[in-house]
């Protein structure tokens, strides 16, 4: 999760989101992801989910890649108590903020104990590469222009681990692999 505001004289405006980027798809996990953050933005406005999740599928999407960076969430930006009439913007990003837990310990709690081949970890590293791909080559704060501070800010936002190779062969067909990028190039979900 990752939520902002920013504050230039007397205006103020709100940014930020939750989205789940798994390396391998349980489906049990994608729905509740879902099911939290709809009631979640549910409690401050029925038109929010549909708004955000939308966004957020927008928004996280590698267009050279044809697919998305993960199964999505929630992200919005921009937000301001000026535009924003049937909700305080401040109270909904801090809600968020103080909800993000509650959303990924469940997920985290059921698959912490699952063993990974050498393979799948190698399929790990990639998938995070692609999260960097994504903070280098269209998220909206590095297109601002970078500066020796945002360049670190940009390689703190990375995984710790991660891979990339050239040329990178489509996983076989019928694979835990290919499962994750049928879902990533199709239809979004929740």
């Amino acid at each position: 999760a990752d939520i902002r505001v920013f504050r230039v004289k007397n205006k103020v405006w709100y940014g930020g989101g939750a989205d789940l980027t798994p390396y391998y798809l349980f489906d049990d996990d994608v729905k509740e992801w879902h099911a939290f953050w709809h009631s979640l933005c549910g409690d401050y406005s029925v038109k929010l989910y549909p708004r955000f999740k939308r966004w957020c599928d927008e928004y996280f999407y590698l267009h050279l890649r044809e697919e998305r960076r993960g199964v999505g969430g929630i992200f919005f930006d921009d937000l301001s108590p000026d535009t924003e009439n049937d909700y305080d913007p401040h109270l909904f990003c801090r809600a968020v903020a103080d909800a993000f837990e509650q959303s990924w310990n469940p997920i985290v709690e059921r698959r912490r104990n699952i063993l990974y081949t050498e393979k799948q970890k190698r399929w790990q590293l990639l998938r995070r590469g692609r999260y960097l791909e994504f903070n280098l080559l269209h998220d909206r704060g590095v297109k601002f222009g970078l500066t020796p501070e945002s360049i670190e800010r940009v390689m703190v936002s990375a995984p710790p681990l991660i891979a990339w190779e050239y040329g990178l062969s489509e996983p076989e067909p019928g694979t835990d692999e290919s499962k994750l990028l049928n879902v990533l190039r199709g239809e979004a979900r929740g």
